[in-house]
C-alpha cells in the first residue's frame, strides 16, 4: 500500500505514532534526532569555515611604552631611535625595507641606474598626498635632499650625501647624479622626505630648533600626527597618531597609534602588567620572564653584531696574535646565548652575519678550551707562578708580563652579563680579566673619542646589504670612525674599497669573502653573537613578513597592516 504523506500533518498522526513505540524505540529514535541534528550543525559549521576566510578589520588603538624622550621628529635631524620610530609613523622615503631583508618602493613609483652606477632616474608616485591634503610631487624630494645637503641645516647625514646631484625632469620625474658610484645608494633613499611647502619659508638654520613642525608634523605617512603631552617641565607623556585615510598603501586597521614615554624598562613591563600599553618594542630577552600578563612575541633580525674589540696598540698582551687565538677558541658563544638571551641570539665568527649574502660559512671558532691552551703554550706563555694566571717573557732582561687586561662595559644588563661569563670562560686558560663597567657618557667621552681602552665590548649596526667600510677600514680607526679594534690591513682595506664600488654581486660577494678570511686570519676582535629584536605585545595584535629588517625603526614598514581586529568572511569564489 503506497503510503500518503498528507498523514503526516493529520492532528493525532505523531501522538498515535510515539505511542506506538517501546521505550527502547523512542531512545533510538531520540538519538537518531540528535544525531541527524548535530550532523546538520556540524556540517554547516564546517562549510562555513572551509568556505570563508579570516581577514583584518579596522579598529582599535595600539599604545607603545618607550623608554626615554623624544627631542624631534623632522627626518633630517632624527638620530635616535624614539626619534626615528615616531618619525616613521608620519613620513615616507622613496624606497623601504619589504621586511624580508629586500629594499623596495615606497614614494618611488619605480627607479633605474645606469650600469656604472652614477646615474639614477627615479619615478615617483602620484597618489600621494601630505596630510594637510597638498600633492606630493619631486619638489619635496630635491628640497629635502638639498637642505641636507646645505651645512647650513646641520643634518647629521650631510657626508651620505656629498657628491650627489639632484634635478627635476618633471612633477614626478627626477635624476640623481653621483660623482662616484657608491654599491649602497639604496640605502640613503630610504630617507624620510619632508614638504617644501611647510619647511619651505624656514631659514636652513633655524629648521633644527625653531619650527613647531618638529613636533606637530605633516608627512605622507600611515598616520597623522594628533597632539602630544607634557608637563610644565617639559617632559613628554605621550604622542597620539590618527590613522591616515588617504595613505597611498592603504589606510591603516589600527584606529589610533599612542606612544608613551617611561624612564625605564622596569616601568614599562609594569604598564604592560597594568594594562596600561599594549605593545613593547625591543624587549631585552631576560625581561621576558618579569611580565605577569599573557603575550604575543614577535622575533626579528638586525644587521646587527655585537663583539670584544681588541686593541693591540694599547695592551701588550692582545698584541699578541697567539692571544687573540685563544680568547676566540675559549669563548663559549653557545653558553652565553642561552646564558644571556635564552636562546634568542645567533652566535657569530666574524663580521658578517650567516643569513648575508657573501657569508663564509667555512670560518668558524670552534669552542675548545684544550686547543686555546695549546696555542697560547706554543706562544710561550705559561704559569711559573702557580697563581692560575699566565705570563710571558717579551723582551730579554724585562720581567714577565701577566696575561691581563681590562674589558670596558657599556652598563648594558645583557653586556654586562656576557662580560661577567667571559670572565669566567676566560679564567679557565689563564685570562686575568678586569670588567669595567660604565654610562654612556663616559663611553663616549672617556673610550670612544680616545681610544684608549685594552678591550671594549660593543654593537655595530651594518646594513642589509653589509658595508664594513666604516667598522674595519684602516681610516676609520680614530673618532668618529667606527674601527673600535684600530684595526690596519691593506688588503682589507682595498677589498672595502673595491666592494663599494662594484655594482657586480658576484665581485661583491668575493670581497665579502676575502675580508672575512682576512680578519678571521688577524682576529682583531672575539665575535660575540647577533640577538634577536623583540617585540611584545597583547595577543590580539597581528604583524606579518616582520623577518629581517636594516634597523629596529624599520618594523614599522607594514605599520598599516597591522591589526587588532579581524572578521570572517564567505568567500567570494
Amino acid at each position: 500500500m503506497k503510503f500518503k504523506f498528507k498523514y503526516l500533518f493529520k492532528k493525532d498522526f505523531w501522538k498515535n505514532f510515539w505511542n506506538s513505540l517501546s521505550h527502547l524505540e523512542k531512545e533510538i529514535f531520540w538519538a537518531a534526532v540528535i544525531l541527524i541534528i548535530s550532523s546538520l550543525i556540524i556540517g554547516g559549521i564546517f562549510w562555513y569555515y572551509s568556505h570563508s576566510t579570516v581577514i583584518a578589520k579596522k579598529g582599535g588603538d595600539l599604545v607603545e611604552g618607550v623608554v626615554g624622550q623624544p627631542t624631534t621628529l623632522n627626518p633630517l635631524f632624527t638620530t635616535t631611535e624614539i626619534d626615528q620610530s615616531l618619525s616613521s609613523l608620519v613620513y615616507s622615503g622613496l624606497l623601504k625595507s619589504d621586511g624580508k631583508g629586500k629594499i623596495i618602493n615606497d614614494l618611488a613609483d619605480s627607479y633605474e641606474k645606469s650600469e656604472d652606477g652614477r646615474h639614477w632616474v627615479i619615478r615617483l608616485r602620484e597618489d600621494v598626498y601630505w596630510h594637510d591634503g597638498v600633492p606630493f610631487t619631486a619638489d619635496d624630494v630635491i628640497f629635502t635632499i638639498n637642505a641636507i645637503m646645505n651645512p647650513d641645516t646641520g643634518s647629521p647625514y650631510r657626508l651620505s650625501w656629498q657628491g650627489v646631484t639632484i634635478t627635476k625632469i618633471s612633477d614626478y620625474t627626477i635624476t640623481i647624479d653621483l660623482k662616484n658610484p657608491y654599491a649602497f645608494f639604496e640605502e640613503n633613499l630610504k630617507q624620510k622626505i619632508i614638504p617644501k611647502h611647510i619647511f619651505g619659508e624656514i631659514p636652513l638654520a633655524n629648521m633644527s630648533d625653531l619650527s613647531t613642525y618638529n613636533f606637530e608634523p605633516i608627512g605622507t605617512g600611515p598616520f597623522k600626527y594628533q597632539k602630544f603631552d607634557a608637563t610644565k617641565k617639559g617632559y613628554i607623556n605621550y604622542y597620539s597618531f590618527s590613522a591616515n585615510p588617504s595613505y597611498f598603501n592603504g589606510c591603516p586597521y589600527i584606529d589610533n597609534y599612542i606612544v608613551k614615554f617611561y624612564k625605564s624598562e622596569s616601568e614599562v613591563l609594569k604598564a604592560f602588567d597594568y594594562h596600561k600599553i599594549n605593545f613593547i618594542a625591543n624587549v631585552s630577552a631576560s625581561s621576558l620572564d618579569k611580565i605577569n600578563r599573557k603575550y604575543k612575541l614577535y622575533q626579528f633580525s638586525l644587521p646587527q653584531y655585537f663583539a670584544v674589540f681588541l686593541n693591540a696598540n694599547i695592551s701588550k698582551p692582545l698584541a699578541d696574535r697567539n692571544v687573540r687565538y685563544a680568547l676566540n677558541y675559549a669563548t663559549n658563544r653557545d653558553e652565553i646565548i642561552k646564558e644571556v638571551f635564552n636562546g634568542l641570539a645567533e652566535s657569530l665568527d666574524g663580521p658578517i652575519l650567516p643569513w648575508m649574502m657573501g657569508y663564509d660559512y667555512n670560518l668558524k671558532f670552534e669552542y675548545s678550551i684544550d686547543k686555546a691552551k695549546q696555542i697560547l703554550a706554543e706562544g710561550g706563555w705559561e704559569d711559573s707562578n702557580n697563581d692560575g694566571i699566565l705570563e710571558k717573557v717579551l723582551n730579554k732582561n724585562e720581567e714577565p708580563i701577566p696575561l691581563k687586561f681590562t674589558l670596558i662595559t657599556p652598563s648594558t644588563d645583557s653586556l654586562i652579563e656576557t662580560a661577567s661569563l667571559l670572565k669566567k670562560q676566560w679564567k679557565e686558560i689563564g685570562v686575568d680579566l678586569e670588567i669595567k663597567i660604565v654610562d654612556s657618557f663616559e663611553l663616549q667621552n672617556d673610550y670612544l673619542t680616545t681610544r684608549l681602552y685594552d678591550a671594549l665590548i660593543y654593537g655595530n649596526i651594518i646594513n642589509l646589504k653589509p658595508d664594513l667600510f666604516s667598522f674595519w677600514h684602516s681610516s676609520q680607526k680614530f673618532y668618529p670612525g667606527l674601527n673600535l679594534a684600530l684595526y690596519e690591513n691593506l688588503n682589507v682595506d682595498k677589498y672595502l674599497e673595491d666592494a663599494r664600488l662594484t655594482l657586480d654581486e658576484n665581485q661583491y660577494k668575493k670581497d665579502l669573502k676575502n675580508i672575512q678570511s682576512i680578519i678571521f686570519a688577524d682576529a682583531p676582535a672575539v665575535f660575540l653573537y647577533n640577538p634577536k629584536s623583540l617585540i611584545v605585545s597583547v595577543p590580539s595584535l597581528h604583524i606579518d613578513n616582520l623577518e629581517k629588517v636594516g634597523s629596529s625603526v624599520e618594523k614599522y614598514f607594514n605599520v598599516n597592516q597591522w591589526h587588532l581586529k579581524t572578521q570572517r568572511v564567505i568567500n567570494e569564489d
